[in-house]
């Protein structure tokens, strides 16, 4: 009778568990695929100039200060550059989960800007196994000089920017993006000029540490008149991201001035090869509202 007892309560009780018990370390040890949503491809909106593939969460509220200063070639008159800054001010701020928008003036060429940004594509490694994550930007910007300086109507002040940006993790240090871009400039200040131009653009970030990456991106100019590609230079920037808490302190290298898109896609002035260099740095600080 007692061995009857016995193996009926094992029956009940540990037979089950036991059964329970390698379900779950099967699950463990082969789990269903999952979507695992690709994060943090780039610590910042920016790459160094242009936009990355980031978009802010809803309510996220970002401040933005850019600064650039004069030539490093200019010689120590001009403390290599550093008594000719130009700044940025700007405000980023999710809308939906998808998009997010930002406004910003620049006092280089007194140029005001506005954006829109949107997530089209999300990269994940999983069931659907996506490569990459694509964002559409748009951005308008005008020129405010005075007459005196700009004899142009309003609407011939206005320039326009559309990118496909295109990024991928490519592993946890190495990220990069793709960036098929279209200028529009409403008035161009000679004739042989042309008013819109395609230039792809290509960026990289490379993680150091936790907290410190190496950016570079470029735009290489695929048309232009003769007189664009003599005037101006293709943008290179190289740099270092430094992340500390809610800030991201942005160091960098560019020829390039301007700090919207249209101006520094189309429009860099300095040269590499010559010392026409500007040191510049981003900071940001973001909000949860």
């Amino acid at each position: 009778m007692k061995w009857g007892v016995s193996i009926v309560l094992y029956i009940c009780f540990f037979v089950p568990y036991n059964i329970i018990a390698q379900d779950d370390l099967e699950f463990f040890l082969d789990p269903l695929p999952q979507n695992n949503t690709v994060i943090n491809t780039f610590k910042s909106t920016r790459i160094i100039n242009n936009h990355s593939i980031e978009i802010f969460q809803p309510r996220q509220l970002d401040f933005r200060i850019s600064h650039r200063f004069g030539r490093i070639n200019s010689g120590i008159y001009e403390v290599y550059g550093l008594d000719q800054a130009t700044i940025r001010i700007g405000l980023e701020y999710g809308v939906l989960k998808n998009l997010m928008m930002g406004i910003g003036r620049s006092s280089y060429k007194k140029t005001y800007d506005g954006y829109l940004k949107y997530l089209l594509l999300n990269q994940n490694r999983g069931i659907d196994n996506i490569p990459v994550s694509i964002v559409l930007f748009s951005n308008i910007a005008v020129n405010t000089l005075e007459k005196n300086y700009l004899n142009y109507p309003f609407f011939g002040r206005l320039s326009y920017c559309n990118q496909l940006l295109i990024g991928s993790k490519v592993n946890s240090e190495l990220s990069l993006q793709f960036m098929p871009t279209w200028i529009h400039w409403n008035m161009v200040d000679l004739p042989d000029q042309k008013n819109q131009l395609f230039v792809l653009g290509g960026g990289l970030r490379y993680l150091i540490t936790r907290s410190v990456s190496i950016n570079a991106e470029y735009f290489y100019r695929v048309s232009g008149s003769l007189i664009d590609k003599e005037t101006y230079y293709n943008s290179f920037s190289i740099g270092l991201d430094i992340e500390t808490g809610g800030h991201v302190f942005q160091l960098h290298l560019t020829n390039s001035m301007s700090m919207n898109e249209s101006g520094f896609i189309t429009r860099t002035n300095g040269n590499w090869f010559d010392g026409g260099i500007h040191f510049g740095f981003n900071i940001s600080r973001e909000f949860n509202l």
